[in-house]
């Protein structure tokens, strides 16, 4: 990936529409730091990036306008989440255009540390989510992986509370869909049970079975997200001490 097609991309996602411009991001082509932040990085991927909520670069404008963060951390923090998102489904699209193909890594807040010593990232700024960016092997077979039956994702005017059969029909279309790609199969992807026998070969091991076995076993790090966040200097209160 040349640096002209990578600048590209990055003014692209920077183009995203944006409710207080809280993202930043930072990128390596470094094996080795690829491999530090024990993100899962693909091995054969040119390149990494991590967005970042940014609040530091926020309470410096605010310095120079002379006046003193003393907002929401949670708000700011969601908000600058809307931000990310935006950035990331921008530049997405823009490398889609390019012929590159991404994955993203929604683990990186919970590498909040190993990220911000890595990268030099001082606190106020936050670890929302990484990509791997490159170029696809054309000889992979590249599916379109299922999605929710949209009746089931998108209402008009009224949330729809999803019945048992609504329920069914959304597993069957992620399980059977996943299932004929042989996707967890090729993968060899499997989350392990901490209680219990796995009798539940991969023929019949999908997605909902994959989710909920993320989902069932408690927090994936030794600290809650909460506590993670207090470490990057964010507050779970009112009490301010803003450090520029």
């Amino acid at each position: 990936m040349t640096d002209e097609i990578l600048t590209k991309l990055l003014k692209a996602g920077m183009r995203a529409p944006f409710a207080s411009q809280l993202c930043s991001v930072v990128y390596t082509r470094d094996k080795t730091k690829m491999t530090d932040v024990r993100m899962g990085s693909y091995p054969t991927a040119p390149l990494l990036l991590v967005f970042l909520i940014d609040v530091r670069r926020l309470e410096k404008i605010m310095t120079q306008r002379s006046h003193t963060y003393i907002f929401d951390d949670l708000m700011t923090l969601w908000v600058g989440l809307q931000d990310v998102t935006l950035v990331v489904q921008n530049l997405t699209l823009a490398a889609e255009a390019l012929g590159l193909g991404s994955v993203l890594l929604g683990n990186a807040p919970l590498r909040a540390d190993i990220i911000a010593e890595t990268f030099n990232i001082p606190k106020r700024v936050f670890p929302a989510v990484g990509m791997n960016l490159g170029y696809p092997d054309p000889t992979e077979n590249t599916e379109i992986r299922p999605r929710f039956p949209l009746k089931n994702s998108a209402f008009e005017d009224s949330y729809l509370d999803h019945s048992k059969v609504d329920i069914e029909e959304c597993m069957k279309v992620m399980d059977e869909g996943m299932l004929a790609q042989g996707y967890y199969i090729k993968e060899k992807t499997k989350v392990k049970l901490k209680e219990g026998i796995d009798d539940i070969g991969f023929d019949r091991y999908s997605w909902c079975e994959h989710i909920s076995r993320k989902m069932c076993q408690g927090r994936w790090s030794d600290d809650a997200l909460f506590t993670i966040l207090q470490r990057h200097g964010f507050k779970p209160n009112d009490e301010r001490d803003p450090q520029i």
